[in-house]
């Protein structure tokens, strides 16, 4: 029952204020084409990822995710043909499902990106991806300690349904030694709900993220990656990730390559929520395998046995 009020006061907040909306990822440095759509086609062949996130097991109603994209570069032949930098595009897409107590949030995104040289090894791309978003509420899910949910003016309006159209945009600059992104999530802000007889209006939240890494060679075989993100919107804190992966690369060649068997492990810190364990490996050159498991550091670990993320990836050759 408490776990049930909780999750109801979490839904208020998202009905009359702005507050975090986006679904949380830990795996997106497997796969940054999640958090800016101007990552599309920036590693030339064409890659797809299946990942699904089950946050804070064992509290009732908590977020559970699941995501499916697809990106690479258009014209792959002709640019790995040319000996010199030249711009190119990306295309990509992303059908996804969010889940969280009685709100339910699905989408579908398509996307497109321009790579532009800056000089022989770092390119600056732009993108964006424009899809719908839909929204819905059940209040059938939702059970008022008190049993005032005919008298809530949130639960008595019966199920809410909102359809939306949806437009992220981003910028990307980028080399294979590292990277600098920005990109803004729900530029519309579109009207989801509007309670009869209330002042406020629930929006989809413009959320900014900020992102950056850099990858250096410790070892013939051994590359470490730091990296960090910022994420902010409006009505909520800022919140940070400080990120530390690895890579034990397996191939025989001298020049590491992105193609190379490998293994990798690292470690997060994300303000205000959690520390987050990641392990992965990708072998025959094209399937890739990841897991993150989050130990919550915030009141909710009361609740909660921690989260849990899973990836797989192909790539195309």
């Amino acid at each position: 029952m408490k776990n049930n009020i909780l999750i109801l006061c979490f839904l208020l907040i998202a009905f009359t204020a702005s507050a975090q909306q986006k679904a949380l990822y830990s795996q997106y440095m497997t796969n940054y084409f999640i958090l800016n759509p101007a990552v599309a086609g920036f590693e030339k062949d064409v890659s797809i990822k299946m990942g699904y996130r089950n946050q804070w097991v064992g509290f009732e109603g908590a977020p559970k995710t699941f995501y499916l994209s697809g990106e690479g570069a258009l014209f792959n032949r002709q640019l790995k043909r040319s000996r010199k930098a030249q711009g190119f595009h990306g295309a990509g897409g992303m059908v996804y499902t969010d889940q969280t107590g009685p709100t339910t949030r699905t989408g579908a995104l398509a996307s497109y990106a321009y790579h532009v040289p800056l000089n022989r090894s770092i390119f600056l791309s732009s993108g964006f991806s424009a899809g719908f978003q839909q929204f819905r509420f059940d209040p059938a899910k939702v059970r008022l300690a008190d049993g005032s949910n005919e008298r809530d003016p949130v639960t008595n309006h019966g199920r809410v349904d909102a359809f939306m159209p949806d437009l992220t945009l981003g910028t990307f600059m980028h080399s294979e030694d590292f990277y600098f992104g920005i990109s803004l999530f729900q530029v519309l802000g579109n009207k989801i709900h509007e309670v009869d007889g209330g002042e406020e209006v629930s929006r989809l939240s413009r959320h900014l993220f900020v992102s950056g890494g850099y990858n250096f060679d410790v070892h013939d075989k051994i590359r470490l990656m730091p990296s960090a993100l910022l994420k902010y919107v409006q009505g909520a804190p800022i919140q940070a990730d400080f990120n530390l992966k690895g890579a034990y690369h397996m191939s025989k060649r001298r020049q590491k390559s992105v193609y190379d068997d490998q293994v990798w492990a690292g470690i997060s810190y994300r303000t205000q929520d959690a520390i987050v364990g990641l392990v992965g490996v990708q072998f025959q050159e094209q399937f890739q395998l990841s897991y993150t498991y989050d130990i919550t550091v915030s009141p909710v670990r009361h609740h909660s046995a921690g989260s849990h993320e899973i990836v797989l990836g192909y790539r195309f050759k």
